[in-house]
C-alpha cells in the first residue's frame, strides 16, 4: 500500500512539473460540467433531456442576475479592479492552478450555453454570458496575466498556451460588451402591463385546484416509457372561488401539455388566467412517452401539418379516458360545457385538434368556442383520427400561435392547421406570428416556451397572457349575456390593431407587433410551406 501511494505521489508530482500540467489542468476542468450530461446520456437519455438541467440552472441564475443587476455590476467592477492589483505581486503556483482549472470550468459552460442558445434560447439570456465573460477574464488574468502574442523561440506548450490565453481574453471581451449596458440599467426596459388589463395578474377571482386521477387504459399502460414514470395521469380542475360570487353553469377550459411535459406546473399561469376570468378549466395529463409497436423501426413523415407517429394511437386512446373523467366532472360541478375554450401547447396542439373533434360530436361548444393552438406540432394522419370540420360551428374563434425564434417546431405545422380548420363555416380563423424585440433589456424573444409557467416573461404577457385574459372573457361575457364585455374582449381577439399590439420600449421605441394573417398558406409570407416536408 505504501508502494502504491508512494508511486502515486511520484506520478502526480511529475505530471504538475510537465510543460502540459496548464493545458490539462484546464482540459479537467472543462470536462467537470459535463459529466452530469454524459452519464445522462449514457444511461440512454436524448441530447435535449441530458442539456435540460443546465437549462433550468440558467433560466434560475438568469432571474437572479436580472434581479440584482447593479449589485453584480458593482461587484464585477470591483473584483476585476482586485485582480489586476494582485497580478502587480508574486501569486502562489497553486493560485494560478486554482485559476487555470477554473477557465476550463467557464470554458465548459459557456460551450454548453452556446449549445442551449441555438437550439433553444435564441439570445434571449444576455446577463449570463456576459457575467460568464467576466468571470473568464478575471481567471485568465490571475493565471497569466495579460495576454501576449507567442515568440518565435518560444516552445510549442508555451506557443499553445499563449494562443489559448489570447483566445479565452477575446472570448471574454465578445461575451461582456453586449451586456455592459444591460447590467448598467442604461438599457432601455419592456413595457409593462398596465394593472386591471389583460395580461396582468389573474383576476379577478381567485381559484382552487383538484386532481382527479383517470383510469389508464391496460393496453397504454403497458408500453409506457421511463420519462414520465413517476406520474399518476389526471385531470386537475381549477375553479374559481369568490366571497362575493355563487358560481354556477361555469364554462368549461379544457387544456392539453406539450411533449414530456406533463407537471401542472409548467401550465400554471394559463390555468390560472383563464380560471381567474370565471372559467372551469380542466387541465388533461397524457403520457406522450410510450413505445407502442413499430415505434422503433417506422420513417417519419410529416407533411401538410400531420406526422405518421406510431405513438399518436395510444395517446389518442389515453386521452379518451381522461375525457371520461372529464365528463364526470362537469356533471358532479355542473359545468356548461356548450360555453368552451379547448388549448394546447406543442404536441399538446395537435391532439387539441382530435379533442375538438370529440367536443363537437357531444355537442359541446354549440353556444360559444374558442380553440387556442400555442406553438403547434403535429396532428395524427391515421385515417380514423381526422377531424370533421362540417362540424365547426360558425361562432368558433381560433387562434393558431407560433413563436419568432421557435427553435423546436416549424411554424408550417400551424400554417396547415389553420388551412384545416378554415375548411368550416367559421370565419374568424387566425394565424399569428409572436415577435421578438432585442431592442432593450431584457430581451423580448419569442421561443417554443413562451406558454411555459417556468419562462413567464414580460413578452409572455404581451404575446400569449393578454390573448388568453381575452379569450376567457369573451367566453364567461357570452355565457351571462354581458355584451358590452363580449364585444370589447372579441375586438381584443380579431381586430389587427387591438391583437397585434405589443406596447412601446421606455425610449419610445414600439415593440415589434404580433403578425396576423387570415389565409397564412396562401399569403407569399408562408410560400415555403407549401412544399415543406419535415422533419427539418
Amino acid at each position: 500500500m505504501a508502494e502504491i501511494s508512494s508511486r502515486l505521489r511520484d506520478a502526480l508530482s511529475k505530471w504538475s512539473s510537465s510543460k502540459w500540467f496548464p493545458l490539462s489542468l484546464a482540459i479537467i476542468g472543462f470536462l467537470i460540467p459535463l459529466l452530469e450530461p454524459l452519464y445522462l446520456l449514457a444511461i440512454g437519455k436524448n441530447i435535449a433531456s441530458a442539456l435540460w438541467p443546465h437549462a433550468l440552472s440558467s433560466l434560475t441564475w438568469t432571474n437572479f442576475l436580472r434581479d440584482y443587476s447593479m449589485i453584480i455590476f458593482i461587484l464585477m467592477i470591483l473584483v476585476t479592479c482586485i485582480v489586476i492589483s494582485l497580478r502587480k505581486r508574486q501569486l502562489s503556483i497553486w493560485i494560478k492552478y486554482c485559476s487555470i482549472l477554473s477557465c476550463g470550468i467557464i470554458f465548459s459552460l459557456i460551450f454548453v450555453f452556446m449549445l442551449l442558445d441555438i437550439a433553444y434560447l435564441g439570445g434571449a439570456f444576455l446577463l449570463l454570458p456576459t457575467m460568464y465573460g467576466a468571470l473568464l477574464a478575471n481567471l485568465l488574468i490571475l493565471a497569466d496575466g495579460a495576454p501576449k502574442l507567442p515568440k518565435r523561440g518560444d516552445l510549442i506548450s508555451s506557443k499553445i498556451n499563449r494562443i489559448l490565453h489570447l483566445c479565452g481574453v477575446l472570448l471574454a471581451t465578445w461575451l461582456v460588451i453586449p451586456g455592459i449596458t444591460a447590467y448598467a440599467g442604461l438599457s432601455p426596459s419592456p413595457p409593462s402591463i398596465p394593472e386591471g388589463t389583460y395580461g396582468s395578474d389573474p383576476g379577478p377571482y381567485d381559484y382552487e385546484t383538484t386532481i382527479h386521477p383517470y383510469v389508464m387504459p391496460e393496453e397504454v399502460q403497458e408500453i409506457r416509457g421511463d420519462i414520465e414514470g413517476d406520474i399518476e395521469f389526471s385531470v386537475y380542475l381549477t375553479l374559481p372561488v369568490s366571497q362575493n360570487t355563487n358560481f354556477s353553469k361555469l364554462p368549461l377550459a379544457i387544456l392539453l401539455h406539450g411533449f414530456a411535459s406533463p407537471g401542472f406546473e409548467t401550465y400554471e399561469d394559463w390555468v390560472a388566467h383563464l380560471a381567474a376570468k370565471g372559467m372551469a378549466v380542466a387541465y388533461i395529463q397524457y403520457p406522450s412517452d410510450v413505445w407502442p409497436e413499430g415505434a422503433y423501426d417506422y420513417e417519419l413523415k410529416e407533411q401538410y401539418g400531420m406526422s405518421n407517429h406510431p405513438f399518436h394511437l395510444p395517446r389518442e386512446v389515453a386521452i379518451n379516458s381522461a375525457l371520461l373523467t372529464v365528463e364526470s366532472l362537469i356533471e358532479q360541478n355542473d359545468l356548461d360545457p356548450s360555453h368552451l375554450l379547448i388549448g394546447g401547447h406543442s404536441l399538446g396542439a395537435g391532439y387539441a385538434l382530435l379533442v375538438l373533434d370529440k367536443a363537437l360530436k357531444q355537442g359541446w361548444g354549440n353556444e360559444t368556442l374558442f380553440v387556442d393552438l400555442e406553438a403547434p406540432y403535429a396532428r395524427p394522419v391515421q385515417d380514423h383520427l381526422q377531424i370533421d370540420t362540417l362540424l365547426i360551428p360558425e361562432h368558433m374563434v381560433a387562434h393558431i400561435t407560433v413563436s419568432e425564434d421557435d427553435r423546436s417546431v416549424s411554424d408550417c405545422f400551424g400554417v396547415y392547421h389553420q388551412d384545416l380548420l378554415k375548411h368550416s363555416n367559421a370565419s374568424e380563423i387566425l394565424f399569428l406570428e409572436a415577435p421578438s424585440d432585442r431592442h432593450g433589456f431584457p430581451r423580448m424573444v419569442s421561443t417554443h416556451y413562451l406558454q411555459a409557467t417556468e419562462t413567464h416573461d414580460t413578452i409572455s404577457d404581451w404575446a400569449f397572457y393578454r390573448r388568453v385574459d381575452a379569450q376567457a372573457d369573451w367566453i364567461v361575457s357570452r355565457s351571462i349575456e354581458d355584451i358590452d364585455a363580449e364585444d370589447n374582449a372579441y375586438a381584443h381577439l380579431t381586430e389587427t390593431a387591438k391583437l397585434s399590439y405589443m406596447g412601446e420600449w421606455s425610449d419610445g421605441t414600439a415593440v415589434k407587433q404580433i403578425g396576423v394573417w387570415d389565409d397564412a398558406l396562401n399569403h407569399s409570407d408562408f410560400d415555403y410551406c407549401k412544399d415543406w416536408i419535415g422533419p427539418d
